[in-house]
């Protein structure tokens, strides 16, 4: 219809239902553009990068890292409460046969954690091929790990093979994430990040005394319970790990459920929008005036003369 819009004119009256349809549908699909922009634009690290780590500390290093033996189990000594790792470290030791050392820590979300390990025989020692264990575990599975050491000569106890393998970690001591265990490695670099502070279960070990964010790099040079270990050295190991601390920003846990989520709700909301726009539409009332239009009045005027 046409409205009149002067003497002998007119102009096409129309509405844009589709409008607000169109405004609420990018702003239910503009949350999932965002999140893939910040994805792909945060710089990406490799799992194995290269420790670019200077082999001196700090002087407040004692603040950052502890060694443990795993001889001190009866001590019940889990030492010093120590200040969350967020700068680069070096650590030497000498792991004799038949024994185990770790580096204790505190790992915490933020940052990316690059190990680099390697061994060598000990200049003091028999010479002999520095091959070794590497495991990252928790505090709660480094107490199981020491029990583990402590009862090695007897084969009965606290045998596991019985359980099934879904059971297993409840008693025994596994690596971190399960997959955080290099073994059989005379040198060896991962790299490792912390994706939030511990679950329930963790926050009720700090609550006995422990630490959610206790961490303890081992390296093995015993014959331990794992079937793919090394076995014992034969002699002493000098070893040698440097830790590269890089920060990483982490995105919020929420935004997999808002990527995952926003698509197939918009799919969902987007047609009763449109259909609800569509019939108000429908019922509003028009009152339109009739009007001729400009090619009649121009037929019309030359007609009369």
């Amino acid at each position: 219809m046409y409205d009149r819009s002067g003497q002998g004119g007119g102009r096409l009256r129309g509405r844009s239902p589709e409008s607000s349809t169109y405004l609420v549908s990018i702003c239910m699909v503009s949350p999932s553009i965002l999140l893939m922009a910040i994805i792909l634009s945060t710089p990406s690290v490799a799992a194995a990068g290269s420790c670019d780590v200077p082999a001196s500390n700090p002087p407040d290093v004692d603040l950052l890292i502890e060694e443990h033996g795993v001889e001190n189990f009866w001590e019940f000594n889990r030492g010093s409460d120590l200040l969350s790792l967020d700068m680069d470290v070096f650590w030497e030791s000498t792991i004799d046969n038949d024994s185990a050392s770790a580096l204790k820590m505190e790992l915490v979300p933020g940052y990316m954690y690059t190990f680099c390990i390697k061994m060598a025989p000990n200049s003091d020692d028999v010479p002999l091929e520095p091959i070794g264990d590497v495991y990252l575990m928790r505090g709660g599975d480094w107490d199981r790990y020491t029990i583990d050491y402590e009862m090695r000569g007897d084969e009965d106890f606290f045998d596991v093979d019985f359980l099934p393998v879904e059971w297993r970690d409840t008693v025994d001591w596994l690596p971190y994430r399960d997959v955080h265990a290099y073994e059989r490695i005379s040198e060896g670099e991962f790299s490792v990040a912390i994706d939030s502070d511990g679950s329930i279960w963790n926050s009720l070990s700090d609550a006995l005394g422990g630490s959610d964010q206790e961490y303890f790099l081992v390296i093995d040079g015993w014959d331990n319970r794992r079937h793919a270990d090394s076995g014992a050295a034969g002699g002493a190991i000098d070893v040698e790990v440097l830790i590269d601390v890089e920060e990483r920003m982490n995105i919020p846990k929420f935004t997999a459920t808002l990527l995952v989520g926003s698509l197939p709700l918009a799919c969902l909301i987007v047609p009763f929008i449109l259909h609800s726009r569509y019939m108000e539409h429908g019922k509003e009332e028009e009152h339109d005036e009739g009007a001729e239009m400009p090619y009649l009045d121009s037929e019309a005027d030359g007609g009369q003369t």
